[in-house]
């Protein structure tokens, strides 16, 4: 897995917005980059979308609409713990 993804993913460990993995991602980035990034990490499994509830709560998304990534919260997921962990015993 590729330095950046790596990056995405530890910022993940809570429920982060979109707007918020792209202020906070420690590479230069842009927009694009980082949602293509997230549409592969989803794809991949290691990552959920979430939608927040009224009550302030987060839901897991049974889909997202990579149209409008704004519209959702991401989270690691049990697997990408699972290759976060693996990289950071190998360095």
């Amino acid at each position: 897995m590729d330095e950046f993804s790596i990056s995405v993913l530890e910022l993940l460990l809570f429920p982060e917005h979109f707007n918020n993995i792209v202020d906070e991602c420690r590479m230069n980035t842009t927009r694009h980059i980082v949602g293509d990034v997230l549409k592969t990490l989803l794809h991949d499994g290691l990552v959920s979308p979430l939608i927040r509830e009224e009550d302030g709560n987060f839901q897991r998304s049974i889909g997202y609409d990579s149209d409008d990534m704004e519209a959702f919260y991401y989270q690691i997921t049990a697997k990408g713990i699972d290759i976060l962990s693996a990289h950071n015993q190998v360095n």
